[in-house]
């Protein structure tokens, strides 16, 4: 078996990025039909690393392909903040116990 984890989420969002970069299509349609693809690639691959079928990682180079250095920097940083006052709970917590 391959894939399946995700009940292959990533055809229907191949579907979108073929539709969005039809003949027909606007410019920023196309060029968001190509992202779109990227974005099926990466879903793609984090199905098949769910599954079981490519090993852990294995789907990093797809995604980053889909974001930037920025975007994965503001995510680490917002989960720095919010382990950082959970680990301040923590040593306040063991702090009252002394």
């Amino acid at each position: 078996m391959s894939g399946g984890s995700w009940d292959y989420a990533y055809r229907t969002i191949e579907d979108v990025s073929r539709r969005l970069m039809r003949r027909e299509s606007h410019a920023i349609r196309k060029a968001f039909g190509e992202l779109m693809l990227r974005c099926a690639k990466a879903m793609h691959d984090i199905e098949w690393v769910d599954s079981n079928d490519m090993g852990d990682g294995d789907e990093m180079e797809a995604i980053m392909k889909c974001i930037s250095p920025q975007d994965l920097l503001r995510v680490t940083v917002v989960e720095a903040v919010i382990l950082k006052g959970e680990l301040e709970k923590l040593i306040n917590q063991c702090e009252k116990m002394k």
